[in-house]
């Protein structure tokens, strides 16, 4: 089924690129950066339910995405359609969010009766948005248009990785597969002089469910049904604000 989506979503986006491109306009590009500030669950430190199990590791609590402020960059391509006032866009970024595993280091370290060193080392997470969607321009001097932005599209996306230590030693290594999901994009901003531009973007990326892989160390899980587990639909709702600097071409 989630091939199917990645399919699907990959194709339409695809259409819709080849009917911009096919457009008798002229189409501008441009490169951007993205500064980004982690939203709602995506946000928490720990979840709600989090605890230390005996057969199954380190449960950080539902939903919880542990992100951090992070930073992205892609490009956009846009054409004018219908008015001068009104683009088609299509563009492609990747996004990363660093973990803060502060608060779940204390949490599993007070379970532990802080009896027991725990540390954990964290990857990032990835997201990699390909969104299609409208930008309306709106003059306000020659050099300068405000602008409202709504896309929307397929999202390839991987939950950071975790690596639990105890006293030193690895007691857990969950990694995660890439998995494709749907997301969508509102946003406003200022562009300067038909170069630069700015803006603050919401963007959510639903709630995929990750499958990965999970290896307990049978020393500090002595009743885990076997050492390595394949996790499957874990949810986590990802969602953030954008703030977008961009230089078109």
């Amino acid at each position: 089924m989630k091939r199917l989506i990645m399919v699907m979503g990959l194709a339409a986006v695809s259409m819709f690129g080849q009917i911009l491109l096919a457009q008798d306009r002229n189409i501008s590009v441009m490169v951007f950066g993205n500064l980004l500030q982690p939203t709602g669950r995506f946000s928490d430190n720990l979840g709600e339910g989090a605890s230390l199990t005996r057969r199954f590791g380190f449960n950080i609590g539902d939903d919880a995405g542990l992100a951090t402020k992070g930073f992205g960059g892609g490009l956009e391509l846009s054409t004018p359609v219908l008015t001068s006032n009104l683009s088609w866009v299509i563009g492609a970024r990747v996004l990363f969010n660093p973990v803060d595993d502060t608060r779940i280091t204390d949490f599993f370290e007070d379970e532990y009766d802080d009896t027991l060193d725990v540390d954990f080392e964290n990857g990032s997470w990835f997201n990699a948005p390909i969104f299609t969607g409208l930008r309306y321009h709106y003059g306000i001097s020659n050099d300068m248009n405000l602008y409202a932005i709504a896309q929307g599209g397929v999202n390839l996306t991987r939950q950071a990785s975790r690596k639990a230590y105890v006293e030193g030693i690895i007691a857990e290594e969950t990694t995660f597969n890439l998995s494709p999901d749907f997301g969508y994009e509102l946003g406003f901003g200022v562009e300067f002089l038909k170069t630069y531009n700015i803006g603050v973007r919401y963007l959510n990326l639903g709630a995929p469910r990750y499958e990965g892989t999970r290896r307990l160390n049978e020393r500090f899980f002595p009743l885990i049904p076997k050492r390595e587990m394949y996790i499957s639909g874990d949810s986590r709702p990802v969602s953030m604000i954008v703030l977008f600097l961009g230089y078109t071409l």
